[in-house]
């Protein structure tokens, strides 16, 4: 379809006047030659030509400064079909993923892979926006749920900017409040946030190792050992955070990991996980500031 619709924009259209052929025409994107547009990307010489699409790219030595190499080659690629976002281009990354089959490091896949998804996602979001974004919708709600809401969020505020208070929730019924305050030392148990922290700490062991200790042999089975098991037991939990620890950190680590890099899996059973056990954990305080 935008070939046929290009093809009716160029001169070769007989269809109109010449002074709109040449218009459309002087209105398609001319980009430059993909060497000369993107470091990474190199001409072969010789017989056949073509394009070696991830040439020359160095690696950091480990696996997190590959990914920060493929996290700027992804930023420059997505610049560059930004600027020359024509229909050659629209093919571009296809070659560059196979290139990347053949000589990229996993570091530098997932962090190339990671910032593309995170544009795949900002562009999802705009698509199913409203058709006027401008319109707001009344809050139907009565007005003193609406004004005790405003309460609610001003209490945790002055909660988490006092700490030295100490005070773990506030109850709230038609009676009073009613406060909790922490107990020295004590932590309750959450199952949740030690697979959390295991995970967490597994994967930035695996980053931090010397790339020369990975083989294509290996690679999988250090990562399995080293965090994806953990992965796979978050994926395999069922309801809510059990406190309000576990939902802080279900949340943080939504922020603070990529889901392109860490959930891999096209059904993104991980960050449903994360979503749906802090989620409940909220749903279930029934009116308690924690």
């Amino acid at each position: 379809m935008a070939t046929k619709t290009l093809r009716k924009r160029t001169a070769s259209d007989s269809g109109g006047p010449a002074s709109a052929r040449e218009d459309d025409a002087s209105n398609l994107i001319k980009s430059p030659a993909l060497h000369e547009g993107l470091s990474f990307i190199r001409k072969n010489l010789g017989k056949g030509g073509g394009y070696d699409y991830w040439a020359d790219v160095p690696t950091g030595g480990s696996y997190g400064p590959d990914t920060e190499i493929g996290q700027r080659l992804a930023e420059e690629f997505i610049a560059f079909i930004g600027k020359y976002h024509n229909v050659g281009n629209a093919t571009l990354l296809g070659s560059i993923m196979l290139a990347m089959e053949a000589s990229a490091t996993r570091g530098h896949k997932i962090g190339f892979m990671n910032t593309i998804n995170k544009y795949a996602m900002a562009g999802g979001y705009v698509s199913q926006m409203p058709h006027d974004p401008t319109k707001q919708t009344p809050d139907a709600r009565p007005h003193a749920v609406i004004k005790l809401e405003g309460l609610l969020q001003e209490a945790a505020a002055l909660l988490r900017e006092n700490e030295d208070l100490k005070i773990a929730q506030v109850a709230l019924n038609e009676h009073g409040i009613h406060t909790m305050y922490k107990m020295p030392g004590f932590r309750k148990p959450d199952a949740l946030r030690d697979k959390i922290i295991a995970y967490r700490d597994g994967l930035r062991a695996f980053r931090e190792m010397p790339i020369e200790m990975f083989t294509r042999e290996n690679e999988d089975q250090i990562a399995a050992d080293m965090y994806e098991k953990h992965e796979d037991a978050l994926r395999e939990w069922k309801g809510a955070a059990p406190s309000r620890e576990g939902a802080i950190e279900a949340l943080k680590l939504l922020t603070e990991i990529d889901i392109f890099t860490d959930d891999f899996r096209l059904d993104g059973s991980l960050a449903q996980t994360l979503r749906l056990s802090a989620l409940r954990y909220l749903e279930g305080l029934e009116g308690m500031v924690a």
